[in-house]
């Protein structure tokens, strides 16, 4: 007694309010992976510590009442119903804690600077994949333990996080109201009162403000792609300008003039001008999130997976030990790490015994990982999740880095995005089996685009044998022509793309240029370019070209034109002007997957196949009979050899029909070409007798009205050639009455020289 009778008041208050102000200074100088940057060094980390996992940002509430306990001792102010007031002081903080876990929880709050001077931990969580996340203790960890991690009885599965925030906001607000001792009534009247003068006096601000009046005129604005366009009346702001539309020109052989002395072929001559400044992309909101599946005893079978797959392992020798398990949407990846010695095509060869004793479908084994000490093995998931579009293309839009046609895959089994750039690819064959998700991929690309890039930035050319898969796609601005659905139109439609490289190659020429990207950011010059067009036509941009062929083998099948030569020119050379080709087929066999086509195609989707010869033809190995289907795929990328599964993005049709509804009310359809199907056949390259459509066809005609001698296989020693193109050779010799129809084991008749 004598001992505090001899302590000051004021100097207790002192030494409190300082060291209310040096807990402060720890906690707001507390950065959690660097303690040498704490003001106060190891002691004030640690201090700066204890108080931030115990208590979280509530931490700096607890130093300022410490504080304010020292200012009234200082100042000798009474302090009545001490203990209450802590009482209630902790109940506000518990409330303010339990809120701030919620907060980071729902994903409300990022902020940089706070979230490095809080305690952070990282966890790992397997639903609705096994990922890691990094967890910001907001509210310090024995709150956050309580809200979510503490077994069955945690607050979020008590209350849900909804009755969370309502709870603890109430007790919140009641622990304020009792600490500070406000009446409720009282408060609430002035509170009124206050609102009522400033409504008041914002009205009498608005009554005395008087708007600037805009002067407004009116323009006359023509749809240019109507035939006979009526003229429409539109305001416009008097600051608007208008922007030249010979800038927004679309590059096509069609609108170009040949140089002098070239005879370029052409089907129309019309110009195609259009201003697409006012249209604008399709929002997200059109597309419906992916359906999530619950996976409530995830974890438990995976543990009981992994341990069924070390027993048999070691059943047949191999003592191998489940290391890395990655859960992606449809497929599970255990990563075996076997022991020095043991021969990896010991456990390759183990594939259908595995696959019995997990009960699974199918697996595959990757024999190794690539870049890891490990052997993969791939089960299908027991509970599948779908991989939304809307999700996928959200994430793109949000991200830094842009790309020029983005294309949307799937997800890998790690839960990566499988995002690549057509213009890097740059064409590619997607095989796959009857219902394997061919189609959805094909959507899924298409669908990309239109998110994308404008009608004015990728133009598109789809070619649909089955006349049902792509006709919704026909009145998009995107489109070059309608869709496809002939032999003799696909094949126009190649010879066409064909002749457009051959022009955009002739204008990089004359600019000196390398490829359309440089074109597209060039500096623009219109004196200098038209000195050195020399005649031609320069447009100021070039749109890229994307060129979907479906059901490629059946159209290999029906038509009796040679559709190999004008594919593996554009393959080999259209890269540099923009020109993208993507095949499509169920039946990857050597007669329509040929070799030349194979060597200019780098990147190849498979789906399941039939057979392992299947797999061989489109990957160059083992792997894709062995999918499940259902948008299961192997993506070899440009460049690689390793192989990435994935399972395909999962595109509606309801989702399709409101993207192209949006569209369509912005643009109608902007054809460079009417129809590639209803063209003559003056139109397809008609010939006379000495010119056709092969590069050879001169030479063959002059050897048979030479020799006299007409048959495929002396046109194949002669010219050096192989034997379908000298039989597409005779039959355009045929066609065009030059020699006669076969007649058994006779020789072919010649029927004309001239």
């Amino acid at each position: 007694m004598d001992k505090k009778k001899r302590l000051h008041p004021e100097v207790q208050g002192l030494l409190v309010l300082v060291g209310s102000f040096l807990l402060f200074l720890c906690i707001l100088s507390f950065t959690h992976t660097s303690p040498q940057k704490n003001w106060f060094g190891v002691i004030g980390y640690g201090i700066g510590y204890g108080m931030l996992w115990t208590f979280g940002l509530s931490a700096y509430l607890i130093a300022t009442y410490i504080g304010w306990i020292g200012w009234k001792k200082l100042m000798g102010s009474p302090i009545g119903g001490l203990k209450m007031k802590t009482l209630y002081l902790g109940i506000g903080i518990v409330s303010l804690s339990a809120l701030l876990n919620l907060l980071t929880e729902v994903g409300g709050f990022s902020n940089g600077l706070i979230e490095s001077r809080v305690i952070s931990e990282i966890y790992e969580v397997y639903y609705p994949y096994h990922q890691k996340l990094a967890r910001f203790n907001l509210g310090g960890v024995p709150l956050y333990y309580l809200y979510r991690d503490l077994p069955i009885f945690n607050l979020q599965h008590l209350l849900s996080n909804v009755g969370v925030m309502i709870t603890f906001s109430l007790t919140g607000i009641m622990a304020l109201i009792l600490f500070t001792n406000t009446r409720v009534i009282p408060l609430a009247k002035k509170c009124w009162e206050f609102v009522k003068e400033t409504g008041k006096f914002l009205k009498k601000v608005a009554k005395d403000f008087k708007p600037r009046k805009v002067k407004k005129k009116v323009v006359p604005i023509v749809p240019v792609f109507s035939p006979r366009p009526p003229v429409q009346e539109r305001e416009v702001m008097e600051e608007e300008e208008e922007e030249e539309l010979s800038d927004l020109k679309i590059s096509t052989h069609l609108e170009k003039r040949p140089a002098p002395g070239r005879k370029v072929k052409t089907m129309d001559n019309k110009k195609y001008v259009g201003a697409y400044r006012r249209y604008r992309l399709p929002p997200l909101n059109l597309l419906t999130n992916a359906k999530k599946v619950d996976q409530p005893t995830l974890k438990k079978d995976l543990e009981r997976q992994a341990k069924i797959l070390e027993e048999t392992l070691l059943s047949f020798g191999v003592e191998g030990r489940v290391g890395e398990i990655n859960c992606g949407p449809t497929i599970t990846s255990f990563e075996v790490h076997p022991p020095t010695g043991v021969k990896v095509q010991k456990i390759k060869v183990l594939e259908n015994d595995i696959a019995l004793n997990l009960q699974a479908k199918s697996i595959r084994i990757i024999a190794p990982i690539p870049g890891k000490a490990a052997v993969g093995v791939e089960v299908p998931s027991l509970y599948p999740q779908e991989v939304g579009f809307k999700e996928m293309l959200s994430e793109y839009q949000k991200g830094s880095k842009k790309l020029h046609i983005p294309i949307m895959l799937g997800q890998t089994v790690t839960g990566d995005n499988v995002l690549c750039d057509l213009t890097k690819m740059p064409h590619c064959i997607i095989a796959g089996a009857t219902g394997s998700g061919k189609s959805v991929c094909i959507n899924s690309i298409v669908m990309s685009i239109l998110m994308t890039a404008r009608p004015d930035e990728v133009k598109i050319l789809l070619v649909d044998p089955k006349k049902v898969e792509l006709s919704s796609y026909t009145n998009l601005p995107h489109m070059i022509a309608p869709v496809i659905t002939e032999a003799h139109g696909a094949y126009a439609a190649l010879n066409w793309l064909v002749k457009e490289m051959e022009e955009r190659y002739e204008i990089l020429k004359r600019l000196k240029l390398r490829n359309i990207h440089a074109f597209n950011n060039r500096k623009y010059n219109p004196e200098k370019e038209e000195e050195l067009a020399g005649g031609m036509e320069i447009p100021r941009k070039m749109p890229y070209i994307v060129g979907i062929i479906d059901e490629f083998a059946d159209l290999m099948m029906a038509s009796s034109s040679d559709l190999e030569t004008p594919i593996a020119r554009i393959a080999q050379m259209a890269r540099a002007v923009g020109i993208h080709l993507i095949l499509a087929t169920q039946r990857p066999s050597r007669e329509v997957i040929t070799g030349l086509i194979k060597a200019n195609f780098p990147s190849r989707i498979a789906f399941k196949v039939a057979s392992r010869v299947n797999s061989q033809i489109i990957l160059d190995e083992n792997g894709a009979e062995n999918l499940l289907g259902n948008g299961d795929l192997l993506f070899l990328p440009p460049g690689s050899h390793n192989l990435t599964r994935a399972q395909g993005v999962f595109v509606r049709d309801e989702d399709i029909n409101q993207v192209i509804e949006h569209i369509e009310r912005q643009l109608g359809p902007q054809y460079l070409i009417k129809s590639f199907d209803q063209m003559a056949s003056a139109d397809l390259g008609g010939v006379g007798a000495g010119e056709g459509k092969d590069d050879l066809y001169s030479q063959a005609y002059q050897i048979i009205t030479e020799t006299g001698t007409a048959s495929t296989t002396f046109l194949q020693r002669k010219l050096k050639i192989g034997y379908a193109r000298a039989a597409s050779l005779m039959d355009e010799l045929e066609s065009n009455g030059i020699i006669g129809s076969p007649d058994g084991s006779r020789r072919r008749v010649l029927l004309k020289k001239d």
